[in-house]
């Protein structure tokens, strides 16, 4: 079995009490029992406590849900045809089960069965029936085929969604581990090199010392000069891992989006030459959290980005069409804890935000930079 159909299956578990709440219903077919003679009273109490037995076992039992809901059907076949053609509305409880079916396969043989048994009841019955009984008969049979459709659509739903999620945790981990093996290339490659060429150095200034002391002397200088080289190496490759750009960062935010199913319009570039790189890494970082808000929280069906580079203070918009949040930005939501520390970046370089947000109005956040920042402040600052 596979992940998310174990995860399925523990949803289903998890609604068993559910079903439990919809065994109320039973005392229609009850009453109409209790009224029948004695030996009828008891063969049909004893067929329906097997009907509820089934019925809860097919929420238990998924690789026997095919044969439990088999089982009811032949119970709903027998109190239709024996007592009354009203028993065919327990149909609502198998119609429930067969959309609960995990294979295609098992799906068509449970809306075959299904659809087997009400053409037999109306077969049997039809000389009986009136057209009082057909208008109460149809409309409901019509309402329990398509019921297990319908359910089978939002299980459908749910799965591809943990597929989605699943596969989104993977790409965010083969995403680091090529991030890290990047930094191991360019460790070897760079710094490693580097390095071995300062011990070679180290060592033959030490065998010069005492027979050739200037060429030691001038040893030591390149090991001085090698040192220096390497530390820029170091220096570098930090700058190579923090830096974010903005436009990187849209292109990024197409892809989450995309695998979200969120349509991603965008308005504007961040030109390198029109922002500085210290505000493309904050505005960029700060783009990567809202964007995470937004496939994380808004259920949106569009998400719209506008940069204005070109005009002064910088300002960058994130906005979506979804659910909203009635939590203002100060709260201790998750996403208010992401947009504090939002806000703690946009203040290194004096940026404001404005977050607008209300139930069912979507989201926006407008992020605001000055395009000359007189004090970059730092950690130390606050301290």
């Amino acid at each position: 079995m596979t992940k998310s159909g174990s995860v399925l299956d523990r949803k289903l578990r998890g609604s068993l009490i559910f079903s439990f709440i919809w065994l109320i219903y039973l005392i229609i077919p009850i009453t109409t029992l209790v009224h029948k003679s004695v030996s009828d009273m008891w063969i049909g109490f004893s067929v329906l406590a097997l009907f509820v037995m089934c019925f809860l076992l097919s929420y238990m039992d998924s690789s026997r849900r095919l044969l439990y809901v088999m089982v009811m059907f032949v119970i709903i076949g027998f109190f239709s045809l024996h007592f009354d053609q009203s028993f065919i509305f327990m149909g609502f409880y198998t119609a429930a089960i067969v959309g609960m079916l995990s294979t295609p396969k098992l799906f068509i043989a449970g809306m075959s069965a299904q659809l087997v048994l009400f053409a037999l009841v109306l077969f049997f019955s039809g000389l009986e029936l009136n057209e009082s009984d057909l208008i109460n008969l149809i409309p409901s049979m019509l309402v329990m085929t398509v019921l297990p459709i319908v359910m089978k659509g939002v299980f459908r739903s749910k799965e591809l969604r943990s597929k989605l999620d699943n596969a989104n945790d993977e790409i965010a981990r083969l995403v680091k581990n090529e991030e890290r093996q990047r930094i191991s290339r360019d460790l070897h490659d760079t710094l490693g090199h580097t390095l071995s060429l300062i011990a070679l150095k180290s060592e033959l200034a030490e065998k010069m010392i005492s027979k050739n002391p200037e060429r030691a002397i001038q040893e030591t200088k390149d090991i001085q000069t090698t040192a220096r080289a390497a530390l820029k190496q170091v220096r570098e490759l930090v700058s190579d891992i923090n830096t974010v750009t903005i436009n990187e960062e849209l292109v990024h935010a197409e892809q989450i989006l995309s695998a979200a199913g969120i349509d991603l319009h965008i308005q504007g570039k961040a030109e390198a030459a029109e922002v500085p790189p210290l505000i493309q890494n904050i505005l960029g970082m700060c783009l990567r959290e809202l964007v995470t808000n937004v496939v994380k929280h808004s259920k949106a069906r569009h998400c719209f980005i506008v940069c204005a580079a070109a005009t002064d203070p910088f300002t960058l918009t994130i906005r979506d069409d979804g659910i909203g949040t009635a939590y203002p930005a100060s709260g201790h939501s998750p996403i208010c804890a992401g947009l504090r520390g939002i806000r703690e970046r946009l203040e290194l370089v004096e940026g404001k935000l404005h977050f607008h947000s209300a139930p069912g109005e979507g989201t926006s956040v407008i992020l605001v930079v000055p395009k000359v920042v007189k004090h970059v402040k730092t950690k130390e600052s606050h301290t």
